[in-house]
């Protein structure tokens, strides 16, 4: 995900400050994406630098003393508003899948194998714990994912974020069984083809 460009569209649509908009985006994003509000701020620097915002205010003040960190609002300018538009409109690059699970499978040596049940059995967990979170937040009769900007956009976002937590406890299942079954041959865990 492109922090800066998710940046960029909060503020073409509307100006804000770095605390407010790690706010946003938490609603928007809830913790399915693993979104992190500090990173706004190396963001925010990224754009300004850019030209695509602008600080249009810095408060607030106590008299003539402004505050020791001030709040300072940006907004969009027109550069930015057409730089977010453009992107908006480029078709969307598939991200590689370089999970480190992943890349430790890949390397991994018949000593590994315990190891690895147990990293593959915590990514089950966590998955597991992720959708817990969505069925609660829907089940409260919470705004799903992203509800205050666009409930359609959100509502395939979460359908998609659901079926590769669905698919990635699956894959962890079956990748468990297949590390047993090698553990368990004679001369242990070679190496599958």
């Amino acid at each position: 995900m492109s922090v800066q460009n998710v940046v960029l569209g909060q503020l073409v649509r509307r100006r804000g400050y770095g605390y407010e908009i790690a706010d946003r985006l938490r609603d928007l994003f809830g913790d399915v994406f693993g979104f992190s509000g500090t990173a706004v701020y190396p963001a925010l620097t990224a754009l300004e630098k850019k030209g695509l915002i602008v600080e249009v205010d810095r408060g607030p003040r106590v008299g003539d003393a402004p505050w020791p960190h001030p709040r300072v609002v940006y907004e969009a300018t027109a550069a930015g508003r057409d730089h977010f538009h453009s992107w908006m409109q480029q078709p969307a690059r598939k991200t590689p899948l370089r999970e480190e699970l992943h890349m430790k499978l890949i390397l991994a040596q018949p000593d590994d194998v315990p190891a690895l049940l147990d990293a593959l059995r915590a990514v089950e967990e966590q998955c597991r714990d992720q959708l817990a979170r969505i069925a609660e937040r829907d089940g409260d009769g919470e705004q799903p994912l992203g509800a205050r900007s666009s409930a359609f956009g959100s509502a395939l976002v979460q359908d998609g974020v659901v079926s590769h937590l669905r698919t990635t406890v699956e894959w962890s299942q079956r990748s468990r069984s297949a590390l047993r079954q090698l553990a368990a041959q004679p001369g242990g865990a070679a190496r599958p083809r």
